[in-house]
């Protein structure tokens, strides 16, 4: 039973102690951590995107309208090297960031995996 007691008695003895330690050193670091956020926040930049149905080209001007979905149209200046593919009524995905657009074709993609799935559900004749 003494044993018991002894081992309790040194088990707080030494937990007080390490409560008394002073906490003035971790202080320091979230200072310096306060500062990381806040440089992230100017790096990240937004990207504007849009799907939609090329409207009107105006070669002129290097600029071309985007109707979307919802029937709202957006103008997009361009350089004129990626204007040269572009006709009217070409559906494209225009990506704008720091105030340069990229605008990309939308390919309807016909691949394996519709064949595949148009097989699977007809009723085979055999059965």
């Amino acid at each position: 039973m003494n044993k018991y007691l002894l081992a309790v008695v040194t088990v707080a003895a030494f937990s007080g102690m390490s409560f008394a330690q002073p906490a003035a050193a971790p202080a320091a670091a979230p200072a310096v951590k306060a500062e990381k956020p806040a440089a992230k926040k100017e790096v990240a930049k937004k990207v504007e995107v849009t799907n939609g149905e090329i409207s009107a080209i105006d070669a002129a001007t290097n600029e071309i309208t985007v109707k979307d979905a919802k029937g709202a149209e957006k103008k997009f200046t361009l350089e004129a090297a990626k204007m040269a593919g572009l006709t009217q009524g070409e559906k494209v995905k225009v990506s704008v960031k720091d105030g340069k657009a990229s605008v990309k074709p939308i390919m309807k993609h016909e691949g394996k995996h519709e064949t595949k799935k148009a097989d699977a559900k007809k009723p085979e004749a055999g059965k």
